[in-house]
């Protein structure tokens, strides 16, 4: 630190002398003679003529005197007798005897370089002082910042992601203070990525944990009586199968979440197509506690997407509606269509969310203890729509419930894979460029 402040200063205050002393240097080169200099010649012609006058008066005495009076010009001028004494005792005034005449002279080149110096050193001195001062506020004041920074860093590399910097910079210099805030962005990005991956951690651990912890005792049960294998399979079964969906998710999540990374499989559909068996799935889990869907839609709808993809959206979309709905209740399914667009609202009419956690729900193992579940089926839908263009929120219904609301773009002509689709759509699967058109239709509704 203490260093760096040093380095900044005189960087600082060298910069500032510098000049100034170029400047000084420019000024005598090219103006020598300073404000309100006065030739020597235009002094000595004076003062030899007023010199005799006081000679021829008062003599030697008068002399004397004249000189006496203004001590600048006894600095320069001495009076020098024709023995070779200095009467005055100015050792730097040369001595010139003509006969026995007095001769006044003085030292010309000292003069005028004292002319030309003086002028400039009181100013350096104050300039000198004032750039020292200025020098080193403004090295602090670039400095403490960047060591600021610095020891946040270092801080954050250590595990310290609480660290924040922003507000104590934000009286600094602009470029500083949106260094600073985006210090604080990266802090908090990284501390919400590492909190997310600890709880992610922990919920996998719990989720798989459960059901195999049930394996383990049913197990151990059957080692005492080997006669309940029977009915014992069935709850094996669903354990095995319930810890095989969890890691499915698990790994679909992880495959969503890469991005890029993954790759969707665009296929010419009908939607209703797509709908119908989880349409169809949804009637014969509800029927057991009441509960209808209502779609509001049309019958027929081209779309253009990664089939299974959407499929695992909708379904767990669906499928959390009919767990939050309550006995004998309703789920109502919208589809409609826009510009380029289409618009899908499930709604329930179960308790809601809190509208401080709304926002959340869409992140992986977010639930509440009334439907139970993994809290992986928002997750994986939001990243299914996300990755075909798509925006998916939700917002609690007037009086009561909950809806997901969806939006999904209509097939684009081509891709970066070089498909192209048929518009308009002719139920049958996609054309790949320079190859056959389909033998087979898929769709059930294309004659």
């Amino acid at each position: 630190m203490k260093q760096m402040v040093l380095r900044f200063f005189f960087y600082i205050w060298g910069a500032i002398l510098g000049t100034a002393l170029l400047v000084i240097v420019l000024t005598i080169s090219f103006d020598p003679l300073p404000p309100g200099y006065v030739p020597v010649e235009a002094v000595f012609t004076p003062m030899q003529a007023a010199a005799r006058e006081a000679f021829l008066v008062e003599g030697r005495a008068g002399v004397e005197n004249l000189l006496l009076q203004d001590k600048s010009l006894s600095d320069h001028f001495s009076l020098v007798d024709a023995s070779g004494v200095n009467c005055l005792g100015n050792d730097l005034i040369g001595i010139v005897q003509s006969g026995a005449c007095l001769k006044l002279e003085g030292d010309a080149s000292k003069f005028v370089a004292l002319r030309q110096v003086v002028p400039f050193v009181m100013p350096m001195l104050i300039g000198a002082a004032i750039s020292l001062v200025i020098a080193l506020v403004l090295a602090h004041r670039f400095v403490r910042p960047i060591q600021r920074l610095g020891d946040s860093l270092t801080a954050l590399s250590q595990g310290d992601l609480t660290r924040r910097i922003g507000q104590a910079l934000v009286r600094s210099e602009p470029a500083i203070a949106d260094v600073g805030r985006a210090f604080d962005l990266a802090a908090s990005t990284l501390q919400e990525l590492t909190e997310s991956r600890s709880r992610l951690f922990h919920d996998i651990s719990h989720e798989i944990r459960s059901p195999l912890a049930r394996l383990q005792v049913e197990i151990a049960l059957l080692r005492q009586n080997p006669a309940r294998l029977e009915a014992m399979l069935p709850r094996m079964d669903a354990d095995i199968a319930r810890t095989d969906h969890l890691v499915g998710e698990i790994l679909m999540l992880a495959r969503l979440e890469r991005g890029g990374a993954f790759a969707i499989k665009p296929v010419a559909i009908d939607l209703i197509d797509l709908l119908d068996p989880i349409l169809r799935d949804f009637d014969l889990e509800g029927q057991a506690r009441g509960v209808r869907l209502l779609y509001t839609g049309p019958d027929r709808q081209e779309l253009i997407c990664d089939p299974e993809l959407l499929h695992r959206a909708f379904d767990n979309i669906i499928r959390n509606a009919l767990r939050y709905s309550p006995d004998d209740g309703t789920v109502d399914f919208l589809v409609t269509q826009r510009a380029g667009r289409v618009d899908f609202a499930i709604s329930d009419i179960g308790p809601g969310i809190d509208p401080a956690q709304i926002s959340n729900i869409f992140q992986a193992f977010v639930r509440d203890d009334v439907g139970g579940g993994a809290g992986l089926g928002l997750a994986i839908a939001e990243n299914a729509v996300r990755l075909h263009g798509g925006k998916i929120w939700a917002n609690n219904r007037v009086g009561g419930g909950l809806t997901i609301n969806c939006s999904l773009p209509l097939a684009p002509h081509t891709n970066s894979n070089g498909i192209v689709y048929s518009k308009p759509w002719l139920g049958c699967r996609p054309v790949m460029i320079d190859s056959p058109p389909c033998a087979t239709c898929v769709n059930r509704n294309h004659k």
